[in-house]
């Protein structure tokens, strides 16, 4: 026997989907027979993940370069993948600067740059859920996923009020969309191998005269129960089993895919 994601055929937007945890989940996607629409503002970053992921998987991907700060760049992302495919039943969140861009003290913290983070991060995913909730409730069934941060359960960062914010955003529209069979959950990734996070972990070593690897031990492996950082598709599994059939009972909830680097206890 052999289980059904029953994502054949559904129509998945997945934004931030050029790099990383959203490339990975867009390639799972399309592979599980899904037509994927990936977005972010990079077109020709997002052009070349469209073509290798149609190489690779064999599956309908299309690439709709999208600015999520922009309402009217949003509404053309989901006109544009309704005119193509008919339909939106997947939204997966998931454009945002890794671990945000606030990570200094207040007396330093740039209020340009809080602002953008939550206008990418926060409002962005309001935005397309927004646009896209219509759609799904036409169908009947829908599947929203947010990918958030841990920095939503700690202190490491004023970025961390962004993910703290979709947490509750999550659970608001779990019980608003629930009834029209449209689930909502969030994801929070722990520290997982991207090329933001290399290309960060390297400067940071850069800076400390250190190497790469033992910037990797400090920051990811030794804090972690697995004792090791997460490759994306550890954090893209999660996400697809939450948008397919198989994750239908669960909604509203907060979980963290971080190979036990937090430590708190959640009843």
């Amino acid at each position: 026997m052999t289980l059904d994601l029953g994502l054949a055929g559904k129509v998945a937007i997945i934004t931030g989907g050029g790099v990383g945890i959203g490339k990975e989940t867009a390639r799972k996607m399309a592979a599980a027979g899904a037509k994927v629409v990936i977005a972010a503002r990079t077109a020709s970053t997002l052009e070349a993940a469209a073509a290798q992921l149609r190489a690779e998987t064999g599956g309908t991907v299309l690439a709709v370069p999208t600015d999520t700060t922009s309402m009217e760049s949003v509404q053309a992302l989901i006109d544009r993948t309704v005119a193509e495919f008919g339909a939106i039943h997947i939204l997966v969140n998931c454009a945002a600067a890794p671990g945000g861009l606030v990570r200094n003290a207040i007396e330093e913290a740039d209020e340009a740059n809080l602002l953008l983070d939550l206008n990418t991060k926060l409002f962005g995913y309001f935005r397309t859920a927004k646009a896209c909730a219509p759609h799904m409730r036409k169908v009947g069934w829908g599947r929203i996923v947010n990918v958030g941060g841990l920095t939503a359960r700690c202190t490491e960062a004023l970025s961390g009020m962004r993910n703290a914010a979709l947490v509750h955003f999550t659970k608001t529209l779990s019980d608003e969309l629930g009834r029209d069979g449209i689930t909502v959950n969030i994801v929070h990734p722990g520290v997982t191998r991207t090329e933001h996070i290399e290309q960060w972990f390297a400067e940071m070593a850069a800076e400390e005269g250190t190497t790469f690897e033992a910037i990797v031990e400090r920051e990811a492996a030794a804090p972690a129960a697995v004792k090791r950082m997460l490759e994306a598709h550890e954090v893209a599994d999660p996400i697809v089993f939450l948008a397919s059939n198989l994750g239908s009972g669960i909604t509203g909830e907060s979980i963290a895919v971080d190979g036990g680097l937090s430590r708190a206890v959640y009843l």
